[in-house]
């Protein structure tokens, strides 16, 4: 099947005042018009939280919580606490309140040990090649929710290992790669989880669930707010959609062409209100800035406390042409 691209999207305007472009009607995004988007996505990365009108969303609300996590390497305390701030980040995104201990309802104790593994070498014909330092995390600890007494244990089974050519990032991502498990665990368990949510988002891939992807679509942004959390991390997901269904201004599209991230970045646009400029023609560049200026915006609009996220001094250099992904 061959793509159609004679058809314009129209896309109401939106009026809630800076932080992202403002289109009202125009054709597909290629890789050639990501010139002249661009400074429309640094100027949503860079700009202060959007002035929001009375009936705007207001930040997420689901409770308060607390973080109460030791770490420590090679047998030190560290002397930032990442798996602490990481914690905190995915509750802050989630809509929990962090407070002090004795106030959360929501409760993360335990223990974050990343230690030294192994100088993991190549041996070939008598000469030794360094590889990779390799650390070992362990993590003991649990979730405890106080209004009930529930708890959701989120300690390792089994050490995690983790290895980087330079030791100074091999120290830095255990921590990281640890944190983020718990967190991810944590914030998808029994407890926190959404799995309503989540099981409509798996559905998106399951050629048998029978319905088209846009009432598949509709269904997450009933949720609002709730949703947000889960669909920025689908704008990660690059599995393909198993659902018939209409995508704006594409009636026709090659097989596995429909990612989930692209319903994802719809859902998003109907309970933020915000037009990202993503479609399935965007580049790999541009679907990365996308995904960070969802984040950004978020962060704004849940105010998330400004040691948890990324300075806004920082953002248009993280978006700029020259940086990275």
């Amino acid at each position: 099947m061959k793509r159609s691209r004679s058809r314009p999207r129209c896309i109401r305007e939106v009026s809630r005042g800076p932080g992202w472009c403002r289109l009202s009607c125009w054709q597909p995004i290629s890789s050639l018009s990501l010139v002249f988007l661009l400074p429309c996505l640094l100027w949503l990365c860079s700009c202060d939280a959007p002035a929001k009108p009375a009936d705007a969303l207001e930040p997420l609300q689901r409770g308060t919580a607390h973080v109460d996590v030791t770490e420590t390497l090679d047998g030190d305390p560290t002397d930032i606490n990442i798996c602490r701030l990481i914690l905190e980040r995915g509750f802050s995104l989630h809509g929990f309140q962090l407070v002090g201990r004795e106030e959360a309802q929501y409760l993360v104790e335990g223990t974050l040990t990343c230690d030294y593994f192994q100088d993991l070498t190549f041996d070939f014909q008598g000469a030794s090649q360094h590889l990779e330092h390799q650390y070992h995390g362990k993590f003991e600890g649990r979730l405890i929710c106080r209004d009930d007494d529930r708890v959701q244990e989120l300690s390792f089974p089994e050490p995690l290992m983790n290895g980087r050519t330079v030791l100074e990032m091999a120290r830095r991502d255990i921590r990281r790669r640890s944190a983020t498990i718990i967190s991810e665990t944590m914030l998808r368990g029994p407890i926190l989880g959404e799995p309503e949510i989540r099981g409509l988002i798996d559905a998106l891939t399951d050629s048998l669930d029978g319905r088209f992807h846009n009432q598949v679509m509709e269904q997450i942004t009933a949720y609002q707010e709730r949703a947000v959390p889960y669909l920025i991390e689908t704008l990660r997901d690059d599995r393909p959609v198993r659902l018939e269904g209409d995508y704006p201004g594409f009636p026709e599209l090659e097989p596995d062409e429909l990612k989930v991230y692209h319903i994802a970045d719809l859902a998003l646009r109907e309970i933020l209100d915000r037009d990202s400029g993503l479609d399935p023609l965007s580049s790999d560049d541009y679907i990365q800035r996308v995904r960070t200026g969802w984040q950004w915006m978020w962060e704004d609009l849940q105010e998330v406390p400004e040691s948890l996220r990324i300075h806004k001094s920082e953002r248009q250099q993280k978006a700029s042409p020259e940086s990275k992904p």
